[in-house]
């Protein structure tokens, strides 16, 4: 991808998530399953911890209180919306251990074997190649250092599980969760980056999306699509996005019950060493 087209995707994540930087704190969820990723494998103290897609911080500020005054933390986003917020929140707390940083997660400018514990919340789906990202934060971590992520299967969210189906139907490729749709794959993509003692959690989780508001749910050209640029109906032509819609709204009709449209948010908890 040349610099003008990435410079375009990377727009398009920060100001979806400029959007959302006021409300971010807002999401109980959000903040229960990063926290999850630092309880199930902390660093240790004086350690140097990389948040990836650090958002408002909610790792950052957490590692912080276990690396202690000796060691580092380092949050980087997209986002200056994000990143507001969080150097917000830190001018509050007087902790000097902590660094917010503007960064693109694919292009870190860190030094090789300079962390030793990485932590990527709900972004790693935002990758254009997740496999060459892998290969930079292996390098960027030290000997022995840790990785720990999240990562969506196939199947979570019906609005882009049965959307990839029906633009597949017609021939059009729309890519986000596939590179880590299985556990399997995401085990080789690991594997392949040079990572070692690879585990790999499933949670199960969703809820139902009353009829009215799952119908709303077919994918357009303005919706946000991470991991994928230019985005997936682009280059769909509008009588065939007519009839995708068409076919999309059948298929999510059938699975319509009286709680509404059950919404798969199964996530996989991925850990790993260098």
């Amino acid at each position: 991808m040349n610099a003008e087209k990435l410079q375009g995707y990377h727009k398009h994540i920060a100001d979806t998530y400029d959007k959302r930087s006021g409300t971010h704190d807002r999401s109980e969820w959000h903040r229960k399953t990063a926290l999850k990723l630092v309880e199930e494998m902390p660093p240790c103290v004086s350690e140097s911890v990389l948040d990836i897609g650090t958002g408002t911080g909610s790792i950052a500020f957490h590692a912080a209180t276990i690396v202690g005054p000796h060691g580092k933390v380092i949050g980087v986003d997209l986002s200056k919306g994000m990143l507001a917020q969080a150097n917000a929140k830190l001018a509050e707390t007087g902790l000097q251990n902590i660094e917010f940083i503007l960064g693109d997660m694919e292009h870190l400018k860190l030094s090789d074997n300079s962390i030793d514990n990485m932590y990527c919340a709900s972004a790693f789906f935002c990758t254009l190649d997740p496999l060459a990202t892998l290969q930079h934060w292996y390098s960027i971590l030290n000997s022995g250092g840790s990785l720990a992520f999240h990562a969506l299967p196939e199947t979570s969210y019906f609005w882009v599980s049965i959307a990839r189906d029906v633009l597949s139907d017609y021939g059009f490729s729309y890519r986000l969760n596939t590179p880590t749709g299985t556990i399997e794959k995401t085990r080789s993509l690991l594997k392949e980056a040079g990572f070692k003692r690879i585990e790999i959690r499933e949670e199960k989780n969703g809820y139902y999306v009353p009829w009215e508001q799952a119908k709303e749910s077919w994918i357009s050209i303005d919706d946000f699509a991470p991991g994928q640029h230019p985005h997936p109906v682009s280059n769909v032509p509008p009588d065939v996005m007519i009839l995708c819609q068409n076919e999309y709204l059948a298929r999510i009709e059938k699975l319509d019950t009286d709680k509404g449209v059950w919404n798969d948010v199964t996530m996989h908890y991925v850990y790993a060493y260098k």
